[in-house]
């Protein structure tokens, strides 16, 4: 017969077991999404992130089977992080201008993800297959595109009619990723140069 007091030393047990397990899995996507983001998928060694967390290399793949699932996961996790802090500054600043707006978003967006985008781009188009690029799009739109949206959608009677709104989205989008960089130094000059480039989108180079 068993008693209430095994009951509740297993479970327990089972609730440690769980919470140090989350624990392993998060601290593996801390390192591993600052080594791919900043490295590359090719560069980026799953053995040297295990090593810096103190554990097997078949540990790891216990958590993420395998490199990619490991890489897919990474930015999952970096991306959702960023987004929900995007959304948040975006709640707080929805009432500026559309010009401000646009330049207080972007400005977020550079100074608080750290990404070598056009590397990421090679590696997702080089190592991946149709349906893994398709599920890092879906976390790519999470991340940026949908608070974009919101923006523009706020100010769509401010804009152009006769262009898609999803097309100015992703019209500026192209245009604000070349800024979105790794290194610091080239983060801050982008920043710098932030303002001119939103003026452009917005107001266009040609004379009224």
């Amino acid at each position: 017969m068993y008693n209430g007091d095994e009951y509740a030393e297993g479970d327990i047990a089972m609730n440690s077991r769980d919470k140090q397990a989350e624990k392993t899995k998060n601290a593996i996507l801390e390192v591993a999404s600052e080594n791919f983001l900043s490295q590359g998928y090719q560069a980026t060694s799953t053995r040297k992130i295990a090593q810096a967390l103190d554990i097997t290399q078949p540990n790891m793949y216990h958590y993420y089977k395998n490199k990619k699932v490991l890489y897919i996961k990474s930015l999952e996790h970096a991306i959702g992080g960023f987004s929900e802090a995007l959304y948040k500054t975006y709640d707080e600043n929805k009432d500026k201008s559309f010009e401000d707006l646009l330049l207080i978003i972007s400005t977020f967006m550079i100074e608080n993800f750290k990404i070598n985008y056009f590397m990421m781009m090679h590696d997702i188009s080089t190592f991946f297959s149709d349906e893994e690029r398709k599920t890092i799009g879906q976390t790519w739109d999470i991340g940026y595109y949908k608070v974009l949206n919101n923006v523009f959608q706020d100010h769509k009677d401010e804009l152009r009619s006769d262009l898609p709104l999803p097309s100015q989205v992703g019209t500026f989008l192209t245009m604000l990723l070349p800024y979105i960089e790794y290194n610091d130094a080239k983060r801050e000059r982008n920043i710098a140069n932030l303002g001119t480039m939103v003026k452009i989108f917005i107001h266009g180079i040609k004379k009224d």
